[in-house]
């Protein structure tokens, strides 16, 4: 099965939905499930705006 650790810095922390990994570091996606923008940095993924 694998690590689930490997993928846990997909998840968006808003809704819990899996999330397409950017290109480059600390770049903002939006998460296809609740609009939040996330940002994916050295920390794993933050949320910079909230669903509304």
């Amino acid at each position: 099965m694998g690590d689930p650790a490997c993928w846990l810095d997909q998840i968006c922390p808003e809704c819990g939905a899996m999330l397409e990994a950017p290109d480059a570091p600390s770049l903002v996606v939006t998460c296809w499930r609740c609009d939040a923008q996330v940002r994916f940095g050295d920390e794993g993924p933050e949320v910079v705006k909230p669903a509304l």
